[in-house]
């Protein structure tokens, strides 16, 4: 039907178009924002965090505005049009079409935050945790696993001992793990020779968000391995049980006000701790990959400092889909990642299905460029 044709909208349908045009422009402004996010120091400006954490409800409230429109068939639609093109960058992103090869020099490197062995079923204990962790890592059979919050898992037994005892079940000849300042449970298992970086370091002297050390595997290449975890939301699952709870509605302003607190302290302190990481790093110049709990979505401001200190996002290399990593309550977080400098190839990269802390592993099998 032509415009010509179209007969005249009544006062009811001019209303809703009305109010479908100004939700689409608060919805263009929270797309732009969710975008600016990446550029936005928080220490300088926090509340843009939000509208990045946000991405995703962002843009899904955006194609429902957008479907509306188009189902009006309004000529307002061209303002979602223009919030969807916004939201290319972070389309890019958070979903991949990356392709996978193969290499017959491959080399296979797992991250997973495990939460202190606290399953996600909290009836089971952390031993049979740490059993099972066992079972699906000789199953996935990393040369390398990165794991943040590692805690002693028996009773009555050190945390050293259960490091030593996870790697030998599991067939790691070599683990390392910061034995000095913040120890935040990051341990590298390996089936290669490591080696600790330079003392003249931040990493050397172990004063840094992470661990890091060389890693020799012979004829496949050398090459360094950080693992980082910077700091939580801390935000518990009863929070956010009251935030999407219309029953509770009597604590919804005081535990919004908790929650909010908690993310601007977050991101403000893992933006300082990211800088620290960074200036740590030993002058190595060769292939480096870094990966564990970031704790930082992918439109934040520390994943573009990570991408302008030279470190690719493996996922968006060769991934597939969506992804998220955290297993909690906030769906399509990605919060952990492997990252990659030029010296070395991606090959795949999958975040594996299995839940039992609070965050999924990540894998991801490489190459080393040569």
């Amino acid at each position: 039907m032509s415009s010509k044709e179209r007969k005249p909208r009544s006062f009811f349908g001019k209303m809703i178009v009305f109010i479908l045009a100004v939700l689409a422009v608060i919805g263009v402004i929270a797309m732009a924002l969710s975008i600016a996010n990446a550029y936005v120091n928080p220490r300088d400006f926090v509340w843009t965090t939000v509208f990045g954490l946000a991405f995703w409800v962002i843009l899904i409230y955006n194609v429902v505005v957008f479907l509306l429109l188009l189902l009006m068939w309004s000529n307002k639609i061209w303002i979602s049009v223009v919030a969807l093109l916004i939201a290319i960058p972070g389309i890019s992103k958070s979903f991949s079409f990356g392709s996978k090869e193969k290499a017959d020099n491959s080399i296979r490197i797992m991250s997973y935050n495990i939460h202190d062995f606290k399953h996600v079923d909290e009836k089971m204990g952390r031993e049979k945790f740490a059993n099972q962790l066992m079972d699906m890592v000789r199953e996935q059979a990393p040369d390398i696993l990165c794991c943040q919050e590692f805690s002693g898992f028996k009773k009555n037994v050190t945390r050293q001992q259960c490091i030593a005892d996870f790697a030998e079940n599991t067939g790691f000849q070599y683990v390392y793990f910061n034995r000095k300042n913040n120890y935040g449970g990051n341990v590298i298992f390996s089936k290669y020779p490591l080696a600790k970086v330079s003392e003249d370091s931040g990493f050397g002297k172990e004063n840094t968000y992470g661990v890091m050390v060389s890693v020799d595997a012979g004829e496949k290449g050398k090459f360094h391995v950080a693992n980082i975890h910077l700091l939580s939301y801390r935000i518990l699952d009863s929070e956010i049980d009251i935030l999407t709870n219309a029953s509770e509605r009597q604590n919804l302003d005081t535990i919004g006000k908790t929650v909010l607190h908690k993310l601007s302290r977050a991101f403000q302190r893992r933006s300082d701790e990211l800088q620290s990481v960074l200036k740590g790093m030993p002058p190595v110049g060769g292939p480096i990959i870094v990966c564990g709990d970031f704790n930082e979505p992918p439109l934040s401001y520390n994943y573009r400092q990570m991408q302008k200190a030279g470190f690719v996002d493996t996922f968006t290399k060769v991934g597939f889909g969506i992804k998220p990593t955290y297993a909690g309550k906030l769906p399509l977080l990605r919060i952990d990642y492997i990252w990659a400098n030029d010296g070395v190839k991606p090959l795949d990269f999958e975040r594996y299905n299995y839940k039992a802390s609070d965050h999924y592993p990540i894998i991801l099998d490489f190459a080393i460029n040569k």
